[in-house]
């Protein structure tokens, strides 16, 4: 089981207004995982203490999107694990290889330092799990995007849906889980890009549907620095829901029982959930 969640990106789309975009870091012992390779991906130059003492990072990429894949730009500026892999989701959405989508950008005339001469590893994602040390990635297709993304659930600690329209079936996948990380990237009174994306309302639904207490929002948009209403409509069904910050430490949530608060990059307790108005 992974003892640590660290939000490195919390937003989607671009930076704005202290978030950067999507990427999260789960660390287990002298390996780790990172969820997505966003902008997020440049706190790990800031923190370098958050890499420190491993020895295997696998990076697994939900989708292709810019807002996803950014920051494996600025693995060179990171150094490598003695083990660091790439997975992605080539094969399993789109029929090519996860290699040849990411030589389209880590090559000249996009970038100079192509994957290949970092020695790291590019694989695709398997049909159904991925075992990793510290536990086994169950990987969910989730069709109501512009283009096919992927869910992910570590064994019974989280589940990770970004990227996605409303999909009742989201519910099913995480059920059991600790924690559920979902997108919320509108509040349901001014409707974004409905058609590919959820709400937060529709967030809170997901988590109560699954039973889920411990809710993390995550890939919020970056038009406005006040992401309270969003707080505030998925709190409306699940209490102890939370917006992701970045640099948070959210592992608490990850708890067997979360009786402490996530804590914030400066050591301090995160800002408790805004209560729900009933």
């Amino acid at each position: 089981m992974h003892e640590t969640l660290i939000i490195l990106g919390s937003g989607g789309w671009f930076p704005a207004f202290g978030r950067q975009t999507a990427s999260a870091l789960l660390r287990d012992g002298d390996s780790a995982v990172m969820i997505d390779a966003g902008t997020g991906v440049g706190r790990l130059i800031e923190r370098p203490e958050l890499l420190e003492g491993i020895q295997r990072l696998d990076i697994i990429l939900t989708h292709f999107h810019l807002d996803h894949v950014a920051g494996l730009a600025y693995l060179p500026a990171l150094g490598v694990c003695e083990q660091t892999t790439v997975w992605g989701p080539g094969r399993l959405l789109y029929g090519a290889s996860t290699s040849e989508f990411l030589a389209r950008v880590s090559n000249e005339p996009f970038h100079p330092v192509p994957l290949e001469a970092q020695e790291i590893d590019v694989r695709d994602l398997p049909g159904d799990e991925l075992e990793l040390p510290g536990a086994r990635v169950e990987l969910r297709r989730q069709e109501r995007h512009s283009a096919p993304s992927l869910g992910l659930r570590f064994g019974d600690t989280l589940a990770w849906v970004t990227d996605t329209a409303y999909d009742k079936d989201s519910a099913a996948f995480a059920s059991g889980c600790r924690m559920l990380a979902h997108e919320a990237w509108f509040p349901d009174a001014r409707p974004r890009n409905a058609d590919i994306h959820s709400s937060s309302a529709q967030a809170g639904q997901i988590a109560a549907a699954a039973g889920i207490e411990r809710l993390l929002l995550i890939h919020l948009p970056p038009f406005t620095a006040l992401q309270h209403e969003l707080l505030l409509e998925a709190g409306a069904r699940v209490p102890r829901a939370l917006l992701a910050e970045d640099g948070a430490d959210v592992s608490a949530l990850m708890a067997p029982e979360a009786g402490v608060r996530p804590t914030a990059p400066d050591g301090d307790a995160a800002p408790a959930p805004v209560p729900a108005r009933r």
